[in-house]
């Protein structure tokens, strides 16, 4: 009695995390596979729970069935943490060609249960491996956590079938394997895999969540950019990789006259314009810079490795880049400007004392005539002449 409770409560166990992966799928698509995986596997525990007929066929043959498609599922799990389709052809040939090597064992070799355990065991090993180069493409920050398990697992079940080759068993059928220690091993090392894979995948979902509510917190809703957070974190990691002494540049954007477009089409148009200028910013300042958005319609670009002159470049380039967009829909006739304050940011300098400086220059070209650039004097000319920096140097960009 005490040894059927023991036994049950493995099926037990793994539905609780089926349907607690179900209640958390809301964090992760993945998570529904997980669900359906552990649900099956639960199923395919209770069924070895029950006394087996001598001789059986159906009962066993259905038990390992349901543990390949719980594994296959897993892999379904793993392929949609790294963003990508499931290979269900692949999957499928791997399972039923188990299965089929499982019930073929037991027909062949009257009821032996040690070619079942090996075809199935083999199978769950291909599968696992499979999981593995799934997880290559994991961006998870316990992505080694995971991709180490589904080796260590694969590896255990090849273990396991190298000692059934060196040691067979004798007179293994389905109706005692329950009750051999074989049996016993087997089922055991099953529910533990379960266990720890249940527990690494609560662990990552727990690390996916707080990497993106941190993301959130430095993130823009509206237009993806990087909000004020975001931008303080960036250009601290920047500094970290530049080393000291390397010169980053700040360039300070604003949309010229974008109120017109938000009184004239309305504020959905002018959030399509703030997250299409977004886009733009983030393409020319490439991997190499990082974009955030100040407020309104007023965008920071930070370029790491740059001088004066690099920003100034990418400045013009951003500045004829919007006057050529052609915007879709009812702002097909639209034609928008922009004006920039560049400077660049002193070795440790706060990054939003740089937007101050810039946000100066940024005015200034404002009341010049708008579609501007200007240009700070280089931070270095304050060790030599510090008044100098009352007058910018000015570059001027009007449109012809």
């Amino acid at each position: 009695m005490r040894a059927d409770i023991l036994a049950w409560s493995v099926p037990v166990l793994f539905a609780a995390f089926g349907f607690c992966f179900l209640l958390l799928s809301r964090l992760h698509r993945s998570l529904l596979w997980w669900s359906a995986g552990f649900l099956v596997a639960a199923v395919g525990f209770a069924i070895t729970v029950l006394p087996t007929a001598p001789g059986s066929v159906v009962k066993p043959a259905g038990e390992d069935t349901l543990f390949l498609i719980a594994l296959a599922l897993a892999n379904a799990a793993f392929a949609a943490r790294a963003g990508r389709r499931p290979r269900w052809w692949l999957l499928v040939a791997i399972a039923a060609l188990g299965s089929a090597g499982a019930a073929g064992g037991l027909l062949l070799f009257d009821g032996s249960v040690l070619h079942e355990v090996m075809a199935v065991q083999t199978a769950c090993a291909g599968l696992m491996l499979l999981s593995a180069v799934e997880m290559r493409h994991d961006e998870g920050r316990l992505k080694p956590l995971l991709l180490g398990l589904c080796l260590l697992v694969a590896i255990s079940l090849g273990f396991q079938n190298a000692l059934l080759l060196a040691a067979p068993p004798e007179d293994l059928t389905v109706s005692n394997w329950r009750e051999t220690a074989w049996g016993f091993v087997f089922q055991l090392n099953g529910a533990a895999t379960g266990v720890l894979i249940a527990t690494a995948v609560i662990l990552t979902t727990t690390f996916d969540v707080i990497a993106r509510l941190r993301e959130d917190a430095a993130v823009d809703a509206l237009t993806g950019a990087l909000n004020r957070r975001g931008l303080e974190q960036a250009v601290d990691a920047m500094r970290r990789s530049a080393g000291p002494g390397r010169p980053l540049a700040l360039i300070l954007s604003d949309l010229d006259h974008f109120k017109s477009i938000n009184d004239s089409f309305g504020h959905e148009a002018g959030d399509a314009v703030l997250c299409g200028f977004a886009a733009l910013c983030a393409g020319l300042a490439g991997r190499g810079g990082c974009v955030a958005r100040i407020g309104g319609e007023e965008f920071a670009i930070v370029l790491a490795d740059a001088d004066l002159v690099a920003a100034r470049r990418l400045a013009e380039r951003l500045r004829l880049a919007v006057a050529e967009v052609r915007w879709p829909g009812q702002l097909t006739d639209l034609r928008l400007t922009s004006s920039f304050g560049v400077v660049e940011m002193g070795e440790g300098e706060p990054p939003f004392e740089a937007v101050t400086r810039a946000d100066a220059l940024l005015y200034q070209a404002k009341s010049e005539g708008r579609d501007a650039i200007v240009v700070a004097a280089p931070v270095a000319a304050s060790v030599v002449a510090p008044t100098v920096l009352a007058l910018p140097q000015r570059i001027r960009m009007l449109t012809r």
